[in-house]
C-alpha cells in the first residue's frame, strides 16, 4: 500500500505511467486464501460519484475481470466469499489502464488474527505515458489557460512558441503535424493541417475545467492507436455525478499584467486578453442519468511584431503615417480602390461549449453522449518585417468552427465478454476573408521608403473555403479468458472535403518602386483561375476513407509479467482525381488520388514487475503516420484541369501587362480580359499539378520502446525511458525536371553546379508537377530521466527530468501547400534528399516542477504555490543560398533550375570554400579576380563561415544542416492559489495568480526569448553560377549582413513577463 501511495502522489502531478485503451478502463485480479484460489467469491466495483456499480464472480482460478469502465474514481472494490471476511480497497482508474487488485482473504474463525492486505498494485505498461489528472489543469501555471502548457509537463514534449499565435506541439522531436489529439475517443485535431499549433480553432480546444484526466502516449502498445508519430494526446472529460457542482471564473491577462521593460528599454504593449469560463454538473436521475456542461469565451488583441512609427507594435520600422498615407493616396489614384491604412493589432474571439450525458442504462450496458463545439475568429494576414510594411487590406479575418458529436454503448454481454460500439461525427468550417472583400489583386511595391510594401489580400486568400466532415465508426469486442485478454475490433472513418483553392485568383502586380506605381509602370504581373471563369467550378470535393480492423491478445503468464501481441490492418480509399490527359500523355501515368493504400502494424508488449521497487516496460512495433488531410487534398485541387495561369501566349488578343493604362477590364472583373481569356482558352494546361504517386505507400514507423522505474532510497521514484524510432516519410518530389522519369520516379540531372549538385531544368511560373512520394527513412532517438519526491505527506512534490534527442529527417514537411514542403527545409538535391538533422529535434530539454500546499489561514484555505522551469536548447540553424528570382532566364544560373514558386525558399545548402577554391570569385561575374575588393571579400566570406558559423571543417564540401543551434530558452513560471470559503459550507472562493517568465518579473534582461527562422535556414550568399564552373560569392543574400550572421529576431511578447489575476467560484 505504501508503495500505492507514491504512485499514487506521482500520477497526481507529473509521473510517467502507462496505459492501454482509448475511452474506458479494466480492473483484474485475483482473489486468494490460505487454503488457495478463491473460486466464486463476489466482486462489487462501485464508482461512488454516481453509486454505479457492476458485480463479477471469480473464476476457478480465482481470477476477475472487470472491463468498459469510466476512467477516474474513487472507485470502491469489495470483494467477500462464504466462510471468509469480505475486503475492500480503493482505486482511481486512468484511460485506457488495467488496474490490477488482489485480496488475500481471512477465514471468518480467524478475526482476532486478521490483517488486511493487498497486493503490489500496478498498471499494465503500454509505452512511455505521461498521465495528467484534473487537480494538476487547476495548479499549473498558465496565464492563457492553453493545453500547451500542461503538455509540456511531460518530459517528451517541447513547445515551439518564440512567435505569439504561432506555437506548436512537438513530441519526441517528431512532426508536430503528427501528433494525434483525441477527446472522449473523436480527433480533435486541424485534420486538414493549416493550424501551426495542431488545433481545429485558433486557441486551445479545450475548457481546464471540462478535463477529468490527460495522457501522452508516444508508443502505445495498443493496436487501438494509428495516424499518429509524434504521440497521442488522450482526453477524457468530466461527467456528472449524484451531487450538483459547478464553477463560475473570470481571467484577466491583459496589458495591466505585462511587463514594460526589456534589456534597459522601456516598453509599451497593448494587449486585451480575457476569458469567462462556467461548468455545471450534476444528476438527472439519481443514480441513473448525468449530465456535465462548460462553457468558456476568450478575447484577445495582441500587437503587431513589427509596425510603424506609432502603432504600438513590438518591434518600430522606419516608416511614418504619412508616407503611408502617400502609398495608400497612389493606389486610391492609380486603381481606385482604398488598401486601407497600415496594418493595426490583431484581434481574436473564441468560444469552447461541452456537454456531456452519462446514462447507466442498466446494470449490463452504460451509454455517453458527447457534444463539443469550438468556434472562432482572429485576424491574421502577410505580416510587416523588419524589411517589409503591410497595409490593413493585406490582412483577413479567419474564422474557424468545429462541431463534434459522439455516442460510446457499453454492454457486459457476460461476466467475460464486453462490447464497445463508438460514433461521432466531426464537422469544421474554415473561412478567411480579407478585410477589402476577395475581388481585390495582391500589390507589391519592391522599394518604397526603403521598404517593400504589400497590400491587397494576399495571393493564398483570393478564392479560399474549406468544409470538411468526419464520420467515425467502431465497434470493439474484449473477452477474458483465463490469463488472457483478448481484443479485437473493426473502425471506419470517413473523410468528406469541399476545399476551394485558387493561388492568385486575383493576380499580383509587382511594382520596382513608388514612383513606378504611381505612373503605372508595372515590373510584373501573375495571375491564376477557374477556366470557367467561376471560382466554385474549381473546388475540390471529394471523399476517401480509412478502414481498420484489429487483434491484441494480452497475456498474463504471472503477477509479474504480461505480454502483448497485436495486429492491425489499415486500408485507406477513396476518390479519383479528374484525369488531365496532358499529364498522362507526358508521364505515361494518371495524376491519381488517395486509391488502394493499406499496410499492416504488428506490435509486441512486455510489462515485467522485477521486484517490489522496479519494473520494466518494453514496446516494439510499427506504427501508421498521420497526413494532414491538405498533403492529400492537394492533388484533388491541383490536378491542371479546373485551374490554368495566366500565359500571354494563350490570349485571344495582344495582352500588354507592362502598364497599368494598356490594361482593358470588364464587368466587375479584377483581372485584365486578356488574361481571362488566357486562362479560358482551352488549349491552356500551366498550372501547377499536384498528385499522388502511383507508388506511394502509407508511410510507417517501426518503433523501440523501452521505460524502467526505480523506488531508489529515501522514496525518490525514477523513471528511465529510451526511444528509437525509425520514420518513413511523405514528401513531394518535382517530375517536371526536364530529364526523363523511371517509372514514375524522377532522374537525378546530368548538369551539374560547381560543387556536384545537380540543376534542373524547369520552366515556367506556378506551373510545376508534384507528387506525393513516400521514402525511407529518418530516425529518432529519445533518451529521457525523471526522478520525483513527495514530502510533507504528500503537500509538497518535486521533479526533475532532463530528455535528449537526436532526430534525422529527410524533409520538414513544414507547410500545406506542395512547393512550401518541397523547397522550406534545406537540402542540397531536393528531389533526392538524405536524412540531416531534423528541424523538429531538441536537442537538450530540462524540466523542473514543484507544488506544495501550505496552510497559512486554516486547514480550510490552503495555498498552494506551483513553480514550472524549463531550458531548451534552439532548432538547428544552417546557412543557405539566396535563389530568389522569378526570371526565367535566370533558373539555372541563380537557383539551380527551379522555377520561381519552388526556389522563393532559398534553402539549398550553402557550399563552403576552401581557401583560393577554384569554383568560388568573390567579384561581381568573376571580373576582378585578385583585386584588393575581392581578397577582402574573400576574408570576410570565409571569416564568417569558418568563425562564426563554425564551419571550417566543411571547407571545400556542401554545409550541412545543422551549424549549431539557435539560442537556448529559458522559462520559469509561477501559479499562487488561494482558497478561501465560499457562502455556503461546501461552496469555496479561489484566487489565481499566474506569472509566466518570472525571470523577467525579476531583472529585465532576463528571460529574453531570441529565435532564428523555424526552418533553421539563413540565405547568406546570393547565388550566381558563372560559366558552368564558378560561384559567384560576391554578394550578400537580400537584406543580409555579417552584423546580425543568423538572422535573429526577439520575441518582445514571449520575453516580458506576464500574468492573470484569476476569480473563481466553486459550488
Amino acid at each position: 500500500m505504501k508503495r500505492f501511495l507514491k504512485i499514487a502522489v506521482l500520477s497526481i502531478f507529473l509521473s510517467p505511467l502507462t496505459i492501454a485503451q482509448e475511452l474506458t478502463s479494466d480492473i483484474a485480479g485475483s482473489v486468494s486464501s490460505d487454503d488457495g484460489a478463491v473460486s466464486g467469491a463476489t466482486v462489487v466495483i462501485t464508482y461512488e460519484p454516481t453509486n454505479s456499480s457492476v458485480t463479477k464472480t471469480t473464476d476457478a482460478s480465482g481470477k476477475y475481470f472487470a472491463g468498459g469502465l469510466r476512467p477516474g474514481g474513487p472507485y470502491k472494490v469489495t470483494v467477500s466469499a462464504a466462510g471468509l471476511l469480505s475486503q475492500n480497497q480503493t482505486a482511481t482508474l486512468i484511460v485506457g489502464d488495467t488496474k490490477r487488485l488482489s485480496f488475500s482473504l481471512a477465514s471468518t474463525d480467524s478475526v482476532d488474527e486478521l490483517v488486511v492486505t493487498g497486493s503490489r498494485i500496478t498498471a499494465d505498461r503500454d509505452g512511455y505515458t505521461t498521465v495528467i489528472d484534473s487537480d494538476t489543469f487547476d495548479t499549473t501555471p498558465s496565464v492563457t489557460r492553453d493545453l500547451q502548457d500542461i503538455l509540456r509537463l511531460s518530459p517528451f514534449v517541447s513547445i515551439d512558441n518564440e512567435e505569439d499565435g504561432e506555437e506548436s506541439i512537438e513530441i519526441g522531436g517528431a512532426h508536430p503535424r503528427t501528433n494525434d489529439i483525441k477527446v472522449d475517443g473523436v480527433s480533435f485535431n486541424d485534420d486538414f493541417g493549416l493550424n501551426s499549433n495542431g488545433y481545429p480553432s485558433q486557441r486551445s480546444p479545450i475548457n481546464f475545467n471540462s478535463v477529468e484526466q490527460l495522457a501522452i502516449k508516444v508508443a502505445p502498445v495498443s493496436v487501438e492507436y494509428s495516424q499518429f508519430r509524434g504521440g497521442v494526446i488522450d482526453i477524457i472529460t468530466k461527467g456528472g455525478t449524484n451531487e450538483f457542482k459547478g464553477d463560475v471564473s473570470y481571467f484577466d491577462r491583459g496589458d495591466s499584467f505585462i511587463g514594460d521593460k526589456l534589456e534597459g528599454e522601456d516598453v509599451d504593449i497593448k494587449k486585451d486578453d480575457t476569458a469567462l469560463e462556467l461548468s455545471l454538473g450534476g444528476p438527472i436521475i439519481k443514480d441513473k442519468l448525468f449530465f456535465f456542461t462548460t462553457y468558456s469565451l476568450s478575447e484577445i488583441a495582441n500587437p503587431l511584431r513589427y509596425g510603424i512609427i506609432g502603432s504600438g507594435a513590438e518591434n518600430i520600422l522606419d516608416v511614418t503615417s504619412a508616407q503611408v498615407q502617400e502609398v495608400r493616396d497612389a493606389a486610391i489614384s492609380l486603381v481606385g480602390r482604398d488598401p486601407l491604412g497600415s496594418a493595426g493589432k490583431t484581434e481574436s474571439e473564441q468560444e469552447n461549449i461541452t456537454l456531456r450525458l452519462d446514462w447507466n442504462i442498466n446494470d449490463m450496458h452504460r451509454l455517453t453522449y458527447n457534444f463539443k463545439e469550438v468556434s472562432g475568429d482572429a485576424v491574421r494576414g502577410v505580416d510587416s518585417s523588419r524589411s517589409s510594411v503591410a497595409l490593413a487590406s493585406a490582412t483577413y479575418l479567419k474564422t474557424e468552427t468545429t462541431t463534434t458529436n459522439s455516442f460510446h454503448l457499453v454492454s457486459d454481454l457476460s461476466d467475460n465478454l464486453i462490447s464497445e460500439v463508438y460514433y461521432s461525427t466531426k464537422e469544421t468550417s474554415t473561412d478567411q476573408i480579407s478585410a477589402v472583400g476577395q475581388n481585390y489583386p495582391t500589390f507589391r511595391i519592391d522599394d518604397a521608403f526603403g521598404y517593400r510594401f504589400d497590400f491587397g489580400p494576399d495571393i493564398y486568400r483570393s478564392a479560399n473555403d474549406l468544409e470538411t466532415e468526419t464520420d467515425f465508426f467502431k465497434v470493439k469486442l474484449t473477452y477474458y479468458m483465463n490469463d488472457h485478454k483478448i481484443t479485437a475490433g473493426y473502425e471506419n472513418t470517413n473523410y468528406d472535403v469541399f476545399n476551394l483553392f485558387i493561388i492568385n485568383e486575383d493576380g499580383t502586380y509587382r511594382f520596382r518602386t513608388l514612383e513606378d506605381f504611381k505612373a503605372g509602370n508595372i515590373r510584373s504581373y501573375s495571375a491564376s483561375g477557374s477556366k470557367t471563369g467561376n471560382v466554385l467550378d474549381a473546388a475540390a470535393e471529394f471523399e476517401y476513407d480509412l478502414t481498420s480492423m484489429y487483434i491484441m491478445d494480452e497475456y498474463s503468464l504471472s503477477e509479474r509479467l504480461t505480454l502483448t501481441f497485436g495486429a492491425r490492418y489499415d486500408k485507406y480509399d477513396g476518390d479519383d482525381t479528374p484525369t488531365n490527359q496532358s499529364f498522362l500523355s507526358t508521364y505515361g501515368f494518371k495524376n491519381g488520388g488517395i486509391t488502394g493504400t493499406d499496410l499492416i502494424n504488428l506490435r509486441f508488449g512486455a510489462d515485467i514487475i522485477i521486484d517490489d521497487v522496479s519494473d520494466l516496460n518494453i514496446t516494439f512495433g510499427t506504427f501508421s503516420s498521420k497526413l494532414p488531410g491538405v498533403w492529400i487534398s492537394n492533388a484533388y485541387s491541383n490536378t491542371g484541369v479546373a485551374i490554368a495561369n495566366y500565359v500571354p501566349e494563350y490570349a485571344t488578343s495582344a495582352c500588354d501587362t507592362s502598364t497599368i493604362s494598356g490594361l482593358v477590364f470588364s464587368g466587375n472583373n479584377v483581372k485584365p480580359d486578356c488574361v481571362n481569356s488566357s486562362i479560358q482558352n482551352p488549349l491552356n494546361n500551366t498550372s501547377k499539378v499536384d498528385f499522388i504517386a502511383p507508388s506511394f505507400e502509407w508511410p510507417e514507423s517501426t518503433i523501440l520502446n523501452v521505460t524502467y522505474t526505480r523506488l531508489l532510497p529515501m522514496d525518490v521514484d525514477m523513471t528511465l525511458t529510451y526511444l528509437n524510432s525509425r520514420d518513413e516519410e511523405a514528401l513531394y518530389k518535382i517530375v517536371d525536371t526536364g530529364y526523363p522519369l523511371v517509372g514514375d520516379q524522377p532522374t537525378v540531372p546530368t548538369k551539374k553546379a560547381p560543387d556536384g549538385r545537380p540543376i534542373y531544368n524547369q520552366t515556367g511560373n506556378y506551373s510545376y508537377h508534384a507528387g506525393l512520394y513516400n521514402e525511407c527513412c529518418g530516425e529518432r532517438e529519445v533518451i529521457s530521466a525523471t526522478f520525483a519526491k513527495a514530502f510533507r505527506d504528500g503537500d509538497t512534490f518535486i521533479s526533475i527530468s532532463y530528455t535528449g534527442q537526436d532526430a534525422d529527417l529527410l524533409n520538414g514537411m513544414t507547410s500545406s501547400t506542395s512547393n512550401s514542403n518541397f523547397g522550406k527545409t534545406g537540402a542540397v538535391d531536393f528531389n533526392n534528399r538524405v536524412a540531416r538533422r531534423s528541424i523538429y529535434e531538441t536537442e537538450h530539454r530540462f524540466l523542473a516542477t514543484l507544488k506544495s500546499k501550505h496552510y497559512f489561514f486554516g486547514s480550510d484555505k490552503p495555498t498552494t504555490f506551483s513553480l514550472v522551469y524549463t531550458r531548451e536548447s534552439g532548432n538547428t540553424k544552417y546557412p543557405t543560398f539566396d535563389t530568389y528570382t522569378g526570371f526565367e532566364g535566370d533558373y539555372q544560373t541563380k537557383a539551380f533550375g527551379y522555377e520561381f514558386n519552388l526556389n522563393d525558399d532559398s534553402s539549398s545548402l550553402l557550399y563552403i570554400p576552401t581557401r583560393s577554391d577554384p569554383i568560388i570569385c568573390y567579384s561581381y561575374k568573376c571580373t576582378d579576380e585578385g583585386s584588393a575588393d575581392a581578397l577582402a571579400r574573400e576574408e570576410a566570406v570565409l571569416d564568417l563561415l569558418y568563425n562564426v558559423f563554425g564551419l571550417e571543417g566543411y571547407a571545400g564540401q556542401i554545409a550541412p544542416r545543422d551549424a549549431g543551434n539557435f539560442p537556448w530558452q529559458t522559462s520559469l513560471d509561477l501559479n499562487i492559489i488561494q482558497e478561501l470559503p465560499g457562502l455556503r459550507d461546501d461552496d469555496s472562493f479561489i484566487v489565481t495568480f499566474a506569472i509566466e517568465n518570472l525571470l523577467n518579473f525579476l531583472d529585465d534582461d532576463d528571460g529574453i526569448i531570441n529565435y532564428g527562422y523555424y526552418s533553421g535556414r539563413i540565405p547568406v550568399i546570393d547565388l550566381r553560377i558563372v560559366d558552368d564552373s564558378k560561384y559567384d560569392y560576391s554578394r550578400n543574400a537580400f537584406r543580409y549582413s555579417f552584423d546580425d550572421p543568423f538572422n535573429i529576431d526577439r520575441s518582445t511578447t514571449q520575453s516580458l513577463w506576464r500574468a492573470s489575476l484569476g476569480f473563481q467560484y466553486k459550488f
